[in-house]
């Protein structure tokens, strides 16, 4: 965590806003604790940030909801972004509901069921469900 802070500050001196993305394993059998964790190491580093430094945090969906609620009020915290972390896009969709105020970052759920072998119609089709069912699960 330390080095990603690290390196985000030299983002941010550099006039650009560093992406933080500490992942948690969705296999961890103790998930719900690393998370915990997680979340006490980020704020304690968000604290050490000056009044206008700026982040976004990528963070794979907890397991309590509303985890990560005082990282998305942090006054340095530009946004929050979920990763699907491997998870089917139905069941990230599922979590990333629950979260308020969280958003979608789903690259590999956002493509899950397409394939080159799809007529253009079948593709679309996949594709505009797969858009519409991750919207309305970043619309908490």
């Amino acid at each position: 965590m330390a080095q990603q802070f690290e390196v985000g500050r030299q983002i941010v001196a550099a006039g650009l806003v560093p992406i933080i993305e500490p992942e948690v394993d969705i296999k961890c059998p103790e998930k719900a604790k690393a998370e915990s964790l997680l979340n006490a190491s980020i704020m304690q580093h968000l604290g050490k940030l000056g009044a206008s430094q700026r982040v976004m945090l990528k963070l794979t969906l907890p397991e309590q909801d509303n985890l990560y609620a005082d990282c998305i009020a942090h006054p340095n915290v530009l946004r929050v972004v979920a990763l699907s972390g491997g998870y089917s896009r139905e069941e990230a969709n599922r979590r990333l509901a629950r979260q308020h105020n969280m958003i979608a970052s789903f690259s590999r759920a956002l493509v899950e069921g397409l394939t080159a072998q799809q007529s253009d119609a079948q593709f679309d089709e996949a594709m505009d469900a797969s858009i519409q069912g991750i919207y309305e699960a970043s619309r908490t």
